[in-house]
Formats: C-alpha cells, sequence, structure tokens
C-alpha cells in the first residue's frame, strides 16, 4: 500500500474511531500559543507538524520594514535572498522548495489576514504587503497541500493590525546607505465594537548596485467590526503604486571581481526594469452559532498591471494585465473531536502581450494571448485527542484548469487547454506527557504545478510548454520540543522529503537571456532544524537557529547528462544564526546577529560553487516617553565586517552570469512616534 492510500486509510478510521474516545488535554499549558495556519485553532504544543511562531509588536519599532526576511531569517529551514532585486522580489525557500523562483516567491503559500496572496497557479509577489502592519506570522515549514493546495510547501500566514483596543497615531522617517529612505503614517481609529486603520507608506532607494533602484507607494485601509461575540467581519482595500524598479542583472565572476557594484551592460542597454499598478479588495466574515459549530468564508479581487522590460529583444517587453479572484468558506464542528470542512475557488486570468524591446525602445507586438487558471478544492481535517496523543488529520481534492487562447495568429493558433487533479493527505500524530515536553510525527503529500509564466515559457515560442510536468512530493517529519527550565527551551525536527518531476529553470543558449524550464526525475531532501531561546536574566538573551540539509537529485539526466547524485542548485547546505539581544529597564535594546551561510551551487552539473559566507548586524533602539508621546529612535549596522558575498544566484544561468553582489556595510535608521 503506497503512502497517500495508507494515509487515506487512516483519515477515515479515525472518522470512525474518534467518536469513542474522551478528549483529554493537559489542562496546565506552558505557553498558551494558539495556532491558526493548520486552519483547526490549537495550542502550538498540541500541534503535530512543525510549526513557527513569529510575534512583531516589539519588533516594529526598531525593523527597516523593507523586507520580509527581517521577521522571518532566522527561522529554521528558511531561506532568503535577493532581497536587494527590487525588481525581481525575494526569492524564499523552506527546506529548498522555492528555491527555483526566476521572480518573485514559489512553491510557498502566502496568507494574509486568511486570504490567499498566492495565485491559483502558485505565483506571489509581495512588494503589496504592508510589513508595517504585521502583527504576527505562523510558518509551517513542511508539506501544507492537505490543507492549502497547489503550491503549499510551506505556508507563511501573516495576521496584520485589524482589531484595535485605542486610538492611536504613528508616523515615522528612516533613511540610510544608498539612498534608502521610507516615510509611514498609520491611524488606528475605535468606534464602539468597530475600527478602522489607515496605512500609507513610501519606500526607495537608489540602490547598492548601478541601475538598481526602486520606489513603492503602499496605501492600505481596513475596517473590523466585531459584532458581537459570536460575530465578527472584515473588509479591506489596498493599492501599490511602484513607478519603477531597476534590475541590474546577474554579472560574470570576473565582472564582480571588476566592480561589485556595477550593473549588467546588457541590462543598463534593454532598459531592464518593471512598474507595477496593483489593488485588492478583500472582506471575511466569521459567525460561531453556538459552542459546536462555526461558519467563515472569504472573498477577494485582485488586479495587477504590469509592464517590464527585459534583457532581449525578440518579446522582451512584456505588457500583463492580471485578475484575480477566489472564495472560501468553511464549518467547524467541535464536540469530541474538531472536525473542518471547507472548500476554495480561485480563478486567474493572465492577459500577457509581448514586444519588440529595441534597446529600451518598445516596438511591434509579437505575442498576445489569454492566459487562464482556474481551481477548486475541498478538504476535510480533523483533530482529536486520546490521553497524551492528539491527531491530525487532512485529506483535499484539487482540480485545476489551465488555459490558453491565443489571440496573435500571424504565427498560428497555439491556444491549449491542461487539466490537471491533485489529491493530498497528510496524518500527524503529537504527544505530549506533561507540560515542558512533545514530542511528534507526522507524513504528507504535497504538489506544485508549474506557473503559467512557467508554462508560457516555451522554446517554440508561443503556447504551452506541455512538456513540463507538476511536481510531486511525499514528506515525513519527526520532532520534539522541551522547555528545561523557565529560561531554556529548544525545539529539533528532522525531515525527509522525496520528490518526482521537480521544476527547475534553466537557460538555453540556442535563447540566451531568457529562463526555460525543465524536470528532474526525482529529487530528495533531508536534514535537520534546530532553535533555541536562553535567557541568561533580566537583561540578556541568546537566540540560536541552525538548519542542516541535504538536497540532492536522486534521478535526473537530460540532453545526455546525468546529475543523479548531483546537489539541487540555489539551496545552501547550512544556515546558522546566533543572536544575543540586551535590553534594560528603560526600554534600550542592542542585539547583535551573526548569520552563517553555507555552500550553494549555481548549477546542476555542480561545476560552479559559491563559498560560505558570515553576516554580522547591529540593532540599537530606544523608546522615550515624552508625556503621551512614544520616540522609537533606531539605528541597524548591517554586514558590519564587509563581507563580500552574493545577494542572489542565478541558477544554470547562461554565460557565467550567476552573480548578483550583495551591498557592503549599510547604515540605517530613523524614529517612529506615536502619538
Amino acid at each position: 500500500m503506497g503512502i497517500k492510500k495508507s494515509i487515506i486509510f487512516c483519515f477515515l478510521f479515525q472518522q470512525f474511531f474518534s467518536f469513542s474516545q474522551n478528549q483529554i488535554k493537559d489542562s496546565i499549558q506552558l505557553e498558551e500559543v494558539i495556532v491558526s495556519v493548520t486552519k483547526i485553532k490549537d495550542s502550538l504544543l498540541n500541534i503535530p507538524f512543525s510549526v513557527s511562531i513569529k510575534k512583531t509588536s516589539n519588533f516594529q519599532k526598531s525593523a527597516q520594514q523593507f523586507n520580509l526576511s527581517e521577521y522571518i531569517e532566522d527561522v529554521p529551514g528558511l531561506f532568503i535572498s535577493n532581497d536587494n532585486n527590487y525588481a525581481q522580489d525575494a526569492r524564499i525557500s523552506i527546506r529548498g522548495f522555492g528555491s527555483r523562483a526566476n521572480f518573485g516567491i514559489r512553491g510557498i503559500k502566502l496568507i494574509v489576514d486568511g486570504i490567499p496572496e498566492t495565485t491559483p497557479d502558485g505565483q506571489t509577489q509581495i512588494d503589496n504587503l504592508n510589513l508595517e502592519l504585521i502583527k504576527n506570522i505562523e510558518i509551517i515549514r513542511g508539506a501544507g497541500s492537505s490543507l492549502y493546495g497547489n503550491s503549499s510547501a510551506g505556508v507563511i500566514k501573516i495576521q496584520t493590525l485589524n482589531e484595535i483596543t485605542n486610538n492611536f497615531y504613528k508616523i515615522g522617517y528612516s533613511f540610510g546607505s544608498n539612498q534608502k529612505s521610507k516615510k509611514q503614517f498609520f491611524i488606528g481609529l475605535k468606534n464602539n465594537q468597530i475600527s478602522y486603520t489607515v496605512y500609507f507608506g513610501q519606500t526607495k532607494s537608489e540602490g547598492f548596485r548601478d541601475f538598481s533602484g526602486f520606489k513603492n507607494n503602499n496605501f492600505n485601509l481596513s475596517l473590523f467590526n466585531k459584532v458581537n461575540s459570536s460575530t465578527k467581519y472584515g473588509l479591506s482595500f489596498n493599492y501599490v503604486n511602484s513607478p519603477f524598479a531597476m534590475d541590474a542583472g546577474g554579472l560574470t565572476l570576473e565582472e564582480v571581481e571588476k566592480d561589485r557594484e556595477q550593473a549588467r551592460a546588457r541590462n543598463i542597454d534593454y532598459d531592464t526594469q518593471e512598474s507595477i499598478n496593483h489593488l485588492k479588495v478583500k472582506g471575511n466574515f466569521e459567525k460561531r452559532f453556538n459552542k459546536k459549530i462555526t461558519f467563515s468564508n472569504y472573498l477577494f479581487y485582485s488586479n495587477r498591471k504590469f509592464e517590464g522590460k527585459i534583457p532581449v529583444r525578440n518579446g522582451g517587453a512584456i505588457d500583463l494585465d492580471r485578475n484575480y479572484w477566489g472564495v472560501g468558506a468553511s464549518l467547524m464542528f467541535k464536540n469530541k473531536q474538531t472536525t473542518q470542512i471547507g472548500f476554495d475557488i480561485g480563478n486567474q486570468k493572465d492577459k500577457r502581450k509581448r514586444f519588440i524591446n529595441d534597446q529600451g525602445i518598445i516596438g511591434e507586438n509579437i505575442l498576445d494571448q489569454k492566459e487562464k487558471f482556474l481551481n477548486y478544492g475541498i478538504y476535510i481535517i480533523n483533530s482529536f485527542d486520546i490521553n497524551f496523543f492528539t491527531i491530525n488529520s487532512g485529506i483535499r481534492y484539487d482540480k485545476n484548469k489551465v488555459s490558453l487562447d491565443d489571440n496573435y495568429l500571424a504565427d498560428g493558433n497555439s491556444s491549449d487547454k491542461i487539466i490537471i487533479n491533485s489529491t493530498n493527505p497528510s496524518l500527524g500524530i503529537n504527544f505530549k506527557p506533561n507540560k515542558f515536553f512533545r514530542l511528534f510525527t507526522n507524513i504528507s503529500s504535497s504538489f506544485e504545478t508549474p506557473t503559467l509564466n512557467e508554462f508560457g515559457s516555451s522554446p517554440i515560442g508561443t503556447g504551452f510548454n506541455k512538456v513540463l510536468k507538476s511536481q510531486k512530493s511525499k514528506s515525513f517529519e519527526f520532532g520534539f520540543s522541551t522547555k528545561l527550565n523557565s529560561n531554556l527551551k529548544f525545539d529539533l525536527v528532522y525531515f525527509n522529503t522525496s520528490t518526482k518531476d521537480e521544476v527547475l529553470p534553466y537557460e538555453d543558449s540556442n535563447f540566451p537571456n531568457q529562463t526555460f524550464y525543465n524536470n528532474a526525475g526525482a529529487t530528495k531532501r533531508n536534514g535537520l532544524e534546530f532553535s533555541s531561546n536562553y535567557r541568561l536574566n533580566d537583561f540578556f538573551k541568546f537566540n540560536t537557529s541552525i538548519s542542516i540539509g541535504e538536497y540532492l537529485f536522486d534521478d535526473f539526466k537530460i540532453n545526455g547528462n546525468d546529475y543523479s547524485g548531483n546537489k539541487i542548485p540555489g539551496i545552501p547546505d547550512r544556515i546558522k544564526i546566533f543572536e544575543i539581544s540586551y535590553i534594560n529597564k528603560s526600554n534600550l535594546l542592542i542585539k547583535l546577529r551573526l548569520k552563517n551561510v553555507g555552500k550553494i551551487f549555481a548549477n546542476n552539473s555542480n561545476s560552479v560553487l559559491i563559498d560560505n559566507f558570515n553576516l554580522l548586524n547591529l540593532k540599537i533602539s530606544k523608546d522615550i516617553n515624552y508625556k503621551k508621546i512614544i520616540l522609537s529612535p533606531f539605528l541597524i549596522v548591517n554586514n558590519i565586517l564587509g563581507s563580500h558575498y552574493y545577494d542572489n544566484i542565478r541558477i544554470n544561468a547562461f554565460g557565467g552570469r550567476f552573480y548578483e553582489p550583495g551591498p557592503k556595510s549599510t547604515i540605517f535608521g530613523g524614529v517612529k512616534i506615536n502619538l
């Protein structure tokens, strides 16, 4: 019996078995941290999955608020690169999934206030994410397709500050190296049960490298109404205008050694950059009918207009108009077990045009097509307790309809359709004999379709690359958490994942400067993740995060090359983070963080190896109270040692253009005022 059939059998068996059990939980909780990213809310100590939680209320006062990595880079198993190329967005990978992203985030599901930011085809851009509004972040570090469907090899759920208790007015201004600056204005108003928040922020920089500047204007308006103890709803409107974000491109090693700050000459010649207008309207509703039944749903609409240029003449100017809407609902039943039944529908329509890019001048239209990705997903998840055990199970079925309507018929009709179905179960067991210790294990499966962009990146020029398959994974986890005393706690997790038909990027010598995608036969990942927190006394605290992994091509033969046994490119073999922080009674904070990133291979053949590097960062902040005003000045010094490192590695880049150098030592500071 295969792993998927075994999990489904266990899930069905659980439904009958659990009704005869008594619900018994440890009445004394060490930390009553409630987790919602697993959909059934429960204490973190009862969840049989590797979940990380980041609370940001104090962190926000001294954050740059430029990159999501500031908030989550110390989560074990997680690696973020490309923080300084705002035309490509940050590249986030969890246990190696997501490392292939040519731009934006792939393979990782992003949820904000219960509503997906990730499109049905698995793409996520975060230029419209309001970092300043983040209240807390929950991360599933393993497969989440039984909960969220496509592209959920990891899940990042963000909760923003939408429900407030008191009126507030916050303003902030900060600036630093490379003409980096941030202006922000944030208001919160409380009227009986209704909370209103209004935010406006402007972020811009000239960039560390030549031709790498960007500008982003972000506006957000939210309303949250807690009608009564059993009913609540929220509404939100977000608009982003990014008039320019330049792409300095990848360099060869010789170019890096000559001048780390230079841009690739071809990127300048072809005026490689992008501009974005993005809006999103969303709402959610929750009604608790009684102690046993709760209904919740969400609805949203998003429109994204993108204009960009890449360093290619034929089709190097891109015009994309994306409309994306979604709806979902669920029913929660609580008795001797907790069961949630729900559905999600997502509909993505991309109107894509390509034009001649005549060294920055837009020429004739050579491609005009409508791409559609429609997803239907239904799921059921369950949790129940037997003495010291909590057992979670879930199963989800997804149907994806992908289609292309060709409106440019000069080169023939490339219209096409693809249907992709997938069923993904999960089963987890958590053992908690007391309030100081938990032991858990789980098995699950996940899937990831190619995105519309990846399907459309075809060497034949038009239509879908139908040879490209969806990748499917099977995962196993085993871990434990313990608190030895009131000042020391740590977590250790082992993971093992096998994947078929992993999607990887490559560049073809026949089509230079363009990215295509193919499938590896099979890959495997396994590793250890360790994190600890130690409070020495009332002033000093130490945090540690260590990730050690092996990411291999298990079976990969293509174009006469055998890469079996090689390391998957773009993933470091280890990441170590050590942090010491000091805070006194007058709220003076001094934090020093050392990050060590291990070796990374840049290509499938493993002929190009990127050495490990260290980054040492310093943060100083202090709260100053004056009457009813709180001033929070802060100073951040990144890369104190001036290490030479690469902010991004372009995987399998043609012509040796793998390298995007990271900035040397930078200084950034400012003040935030809470009125």
